[in-house]
């Protein structure tokens, strides 16, 4: 039987909000999941508002990079963690919750390596 872990995720939209925040998702299914399939589970379960981006599914295109428990990662790839914080990437413009603009640096760099 699967066991239930706790998902911080960032949640902001500029159109509608000034400041981000983070929402808590309790009791989320994560074993043999990756992180795109928890976070597909939490919009089809319990919050269609929930805005991220995935495409391949097979770390081909580099859409699902998010920083999850401060790393960047492919979210196709990252297995799931009973904890977890998912953010979107650094360095780019938030368009809504964990989707960015690729296209849009802010004037915030981040210069640590991973």
């Amino acid at each position: 039987m699967g066991g239930s872990g706790r998902v911080k995720v960032f949640r902001f939209d500029p159109e509608k909000e000034t400041d981000p925040r983070f929402e808590t998702y309790e009791n989320i299914p994560y074993e043999g999941m990756r992180v795109t399939d928890v976070l597909n589970y939490i919009y089809q379960n319990i919050d269609s508002s929930l805005a991220f981006r995935y495409s391949c599914r097979a770390g081909l295109c580099g859409v699902c990079i998010l920083k999850v428990n401060g790393k960047a990662c492919m979210s196709c790839h990252k297995i799931a963690e009973k904890e977890m914080i998912i953010e979107p990437p650094a360095k780019y413009t938030v368009i809504k919750d964990l989707v960015v603009d690729f296209g849009k640096k802010t004037a915030k760099e981040d210069t640590a390596e991973e």
